[in-house]
């Protein structure tokens, strides 16, 4: 080892000797036999100590296809027979799903913990944090790859040489033709588009709004990194040979021509993993080597992992074999067999080498958890980290996303200077053509001027001095079937619009609009919704109308199925708060009392842990 190696931390020499064991753990398992007692205990993943140790584990019974995939502190696992399973952090059960056939090993999980799986029979379902199917598409065939999530929510979906977007309620946005089938898998860039390579050799750039940008490339790559540096966006394009090429995007230059290539240094060997930060990323090579790469193709530091010769490793890792991760924590190798861990400088931390070698890869969770199945079909949890992340979170959730996509406050859209857009027969006009697109899921590259457009005409009256509620410019039923629409097209990040416009908007029909509208979403990972709800409480309430009270419960139910606990329990709370309203007739309050009831009856109340 180097000098960098040499200054691991007690803890991290423990991790790569296996030594860190707990006293209590060895006696209990001397008597029962380690999975015995690991099945007996819920673990408090929180407060463990890191180790070698596993944790905790539990028979499957079945092998799994694919890998963990991992997000709201717990584990989703496809299992060859067919069923989906879900177990919290502590490895309490959470849920098994039943797909009505065997799923693809392609699992992507949102912010909120929704599960999008797809079974071999083409049925592409999206799952919620207690296994209640939300919605199901049929696609005609099994993904291929596995499908991404945007910024706001919305799923991009790999479609036969083509990729469908759909809102996080399942609504279609737009879907595009390749012309050619995808040949790697689609990435996230740091700029929320997405990145793939098609079997025509065609690297593609797709942004959220259907836009795409193609370069031919000479071969087929390996794969795709992403950088980001201030507002430039660029990808390293990784080949087998070790060779490298640069793309930069510039999105000044003429639609068709924002692509450009650039030199790159090469590689030492081919690489079988990677993934950046910024304007840095790390490449796993196949000799079990890791380089830290800076955005000119200068090699920052060179170091072993458990995978290379010179740790008594195989020093040949095949392409799937690996994978890697990059955040603040750190830079991460995991494989079949292991996982090293560097700091960002490049000082080696700690290598863990599992007790059994997995089917599949393992993964490393926000809380410092290593999810790994064995071959022998059982899953294997260990404490490897004794820091989460520390990135921005919502209040019930996971990481925020990365970026905006701008729906919260699009630029100004192309009727904004008209002086004609007030007119009856101008705004019957410019609806029509936005609920046409919106109906045919066809918005494409027209949606940021359609939500400016839509935010533009409702909330008409915000920064109005001279606004007349006798006299306004966009009539009351003209603003409820504005707001359906913007519902429609769901995106997260107009929830906070319309959250300002039920606050503010005098008219109740307006209001119940926003409610629905909300609901429709779906989406609402911060909760501020119900603060808005909890104003129909407040004694100072001027709209005391059971019918916006219906509107509102029927929102928070639609909250709290898709997104799920703990979210929900806060809205069950503030629908049994509704039902002693005295303002409310008895046949409201057996409305929603019916309503919390069912939500109920779903186990939405339940705290999980």
């Amino acid at each position: 080892m180097g000098d960098e190696d040499e200054k691991m931390t007690n803890n991290d020499m423990r991790i790569q000797a296996g030594l860190l064991r707990p006293a209590v753990f060895l006696l209990l398992a001397a008597v029962f036999g380690p999975a015995s007692l690991l099945a007996q205990q819920k673990v408090e993943a929180a407060g463990a100590p890191v180790g070698a140790a596993v944790l905790w584990e539990q028979d499957l019974d079945d092998a799994v296809t694919g890998t963990p995939f991992l997000q709201a502190s717990s584990v989703v696992l496809a299992l060859d027979g067919g069923s989906v399973k879900s177990y919290y952090m502590s490895g309490s059960a959470l849920w098994n799903f039943n797909p009505r056939d065997k799923v693809t090993p392609y699992i992507t999980r949102s912010l909120e913990g929704i599960t999008y799986v797809c079974n071999v029979a083409g049925s592409f379902m999206a799952i919620n944090r207690i296994g209640r199917e939300l919605w199901r598409l049929d696609l005609g065939k099994p993904l291929a790859f596995p499908p991404v999530i945007g910024w706001d929510g919305r799923i991009f979906i790999p479609i036969e040489s083509g990729l469908t977007c759909r809102t996080a309620s399942g609504r279609p946005l737009w879907t595009l033709s390749l012309d050619s089938p995808l040949a790697l898998a689609p990435v996230l860039d740091r700029a929320g588009s997405v990145a793939a390579v098609l079997q025509n050799q065609d690297f593609i750039r797709i942004n959220q709004f259907s836009s795409v940008e193609r370069l031919r490339l000479s071969r087929m790559p390996a794969l795709i990194v992403s950088l980001k540096d201030g507002d430039q966006h660029s990808y390293v394009i990784l080949y087998p040979s070790g060779e490298a090429e640069k793309i930069v995007f510039n999105d000044s230059a003429p639609k068709g021509s924002k692509l450009s290539r650039a030199r790159f240094a090469s590689l030492p060997a081919s690489p079988v993993a990677a993934e950046s930060r910024g304007n840095r990323f790390a490449v796993t090579l196949r000799d079990g080597r890791v380089l830290c790469i800076n955005g000119t193709g200068g090699v920052l530091w060179t170091r072993d992992s458990h995978e290379a010769a010179a740790e008594k490793g195989a020093g040949d890792l095949a392409a799937g074999q690996a994978s890697m991760l990059f955040d603040e924590r750190g830079i991460y190798t995991i494989t079949t067999r292991g996982i090293t861990a560097f700091a960002a400088e490049g000082r080696r931390r700690f290598i863990l080498r599992y007790a059994v070698e997995t089917g599949g890869l393992p993964a490393l969770s926000d809380e410092g958890l290593l999810y790994a199945v064995g071959k022998d079909k059982v899953l294997r949890v260990y404490k490897v980290e004794s820091k989460p992340r520390t990135v921005p979170r919502s209040k019930y959730y996971g990481p925020e996303p990365e970026g905006s996509y701008g729906m919260g406050s699009p630029p100004p859209s192309p009727w904004l200077s008209d002086n004609r857009r007030y007119e009856d027969d101008n705004q019957d006009r410019i609806y029509a053509v936005i609920e046409k697109a919106v109906l045919a899921g066809q918005l494409g590259e027209n949606e940021p001027a359609y939500v400016a457009y839509l935010m533009e005409m409702i909330g008409f009256f915000l920064n109005d001095p001279h606004y007349s509620p006798v006299r306004p410019a966009v009539k009351p039923p003209q603003r409820v079937k504005l707001i359906k629409l913007l519902g429609r097209i769901g995106s997260r990040e107009t929830v906070p619009f319309l959250w300002h416009i039920f606050d503010r908007d005098p008219e109740p029909a307006v209001r119940i609009a926003c409610a629905e509208a909300i609901g429709a979403i779906g989406v609402d990972p911060t909760g501020r919704t119900f603060v808005s709800y909890n104003f129909l409480l407040s004694p100072n309430n001027p709209n005391q109308d059971p019918q916006l009270l219906l509107a509102a419960t029927s929102s928070i139910a639609a909250l709290c199925r898709y997104v799920g606990p703990p979210l929900a329990a806060d809205g069950i709370y503030l629908l049994r708060a509704f039902m002693n309203l005295n303002f409310a007739p008895n046949n409201v309050k057996a409305q929603i009392r019916n309503e919390a009831d069912a939500l109920r009856r779903e186990g939405l109340d339940k705290v999980i842990q």
